[in-house]
């Protein structure tokens, strides 16, 4: 008795290859979905914060002596705090995509804190761990003379 001859039921490399090819080009536009987009808008953001930040700490220095501070620059001090008050609020609401952009967001959430003289925070604070977070993003290394208004 003869055996019939095998009929072939798996697949051959060749068509194994097309099938991968082609599920490999079709899934490209599905991964262009997931790349990951630049953190362009949170550093405008953060930048804003930064810049409104530098200009109250301005402000407030030059007028630190006066006792009766001038209705306008009460004014403009009330205008920058709020400035960055929203900044904080906008940074927050943006995810960061990259080292930059957690930088970035770090430097800002800095300005948020109450820091001591030395621009650091004391262990048991609240913020303590979100500050130590920070300067281990931005990479600082010595807590020496840091202030709370120097950028990183």
């Amino acid at each position: 008795m003869s055996k019939p001859h095998p009929t072939q039921t798996g697949l051959s490399r060749r068509t194994a290859l097309a099938g991968v090819l082609a599920l490999a080009g079709s899934a490209t536009p599905a991964l262009a979905a997931y790349a990951t987009p630049d953190d362009a808008e949170l550093l405008r953001v953060v930048q804003a914060g930064l810049e409104a930040d530098t200009a109250f700490c301005q402000l407030s220095e030059a007028w630190s002596h006066t006792v009766d501070i001038p209705p306008h620059v009460e004014a403009q001090e009330l205008a920058l705090a709020d400035a960055l008050s929203d900044k904080w609020d906008e940074a927050g609401s943006l995810q960061a995509h990259t080292l930059a952009g957690l930088q970035a967001k770090a430097r800002l959430a800095l300005t948020a804190m109450p820091l001591n003289r030395n621009g650091t925070v004391s262990p048991g604070a609240p913020e303590y761990l979100a500050w130590s977070l920070c300067r281990d993003l931005l990479g600082v290394v010595e807590n020496s003379n840091t202030s709370k208004h120097q950028q990183f």
